[in-house]
């Protein structure tokens, strides 16, 4: 295999992993009643989402919290995997990996989270109604 192929499932590997991460555990609460059939899942603002909310200035009532979470996912997922697949793909030294990773994350947190954040406004914003 060659090295973009390689990069390619590296990519893919940690997104999945980070998604899974973030949105099944980190975005998920399970109340177990006594009943079998009334498992219920519920799920929890993420800190990224109580950002979301205060930046953008998002009316609390039309969130939905799964559709939030799952885009919140979504954008850690492809920010770490997008950073972690760079850096692992140049061939330089450690400390420079370092500092570019550490430039990059800010700049895709920034970024995507920018983009994201306006597009709930459209979707989810006191103003829009």
């Amino acid at each position: 295999m060659n090295t973009i192929t390689l990069n390619i499932i590296f990519f893919i590997v940690v997104y999945l992993l980070v998604f899974i991460f973030c949105y099944f555990f980190a975005g998920k609460l399970r109340s177990k009643s006594k009943d079998k059939d009334k498992n219920k899942t519920t799920f929890k603002m993420m800190n990224e989402g109580t950002f979301l909310i205060k930046r953008y200035n998002l009316d609390d009532t039309k969130i939905n919290l799964k559709k939030m979470n799952f885009g919140i996912a979504n954008c850690n997922a492809l920010i770490i995997a997008f950073t972690s697949t760079f850096i692992s793909a140049i061939d330089i030294k450690i400390y420079y990996k370092f500092a570019i990773a550490f430039v990059l994350l800010f700049a895709l947190i920034y970024a995507i989270f920018e983009i994201y954040g306006r597009y709930l406004n459209k979707k989810w914003g006191k103003k829009h109604e």
